[in-house]
């Protein structure tokens, strides 16, 4: 499965991203706490899901959550699982005409 990791600057686009990427084929699911990412792909090793891509909205609106981010990217680099994460960012300016 390839796997995209979305996360960012609050007000950068994220929900905009998942919206794309869903056009894309991907399944997406927004503010998915980082440590239930392992169990989620575990599924797909189980072969109780079949999918081609899934993108990962992850930030720090999982407040405590969000702390096991780092962690969880170790354990996906250490077994091999293939991975991509896409940081978005916006300008100042961008932010406050949005808000």
């Amino acid at each position: 499965m390839e796997v995209l990791i979305v996360t960012g600057l609050s007000g950068a686009g994220k929900s905009n991203a998942m919206n794309y990427l869903e056009d894309m084929g991907y399944y997406c699911i927004d503010n998915m706490p980082p440590a239930l990412l392992e169990s989620f792909l575990a599924l797909e090793s189980q072969n109780k899901i079949n999918l081609k891509k899934a993108a990962f909205i992850m930030d720090i609106r999982g407040g405590e959550f969000f702390k096991d981010f780092e962690r969880v990217l170790g354990e996906l680099k250490n077994e091999n699982k293939p991975y991509k994460v896409l940081f978005l960012e916006a300008t100042d300016e961008a932010l406050v005409r949005r808000f």
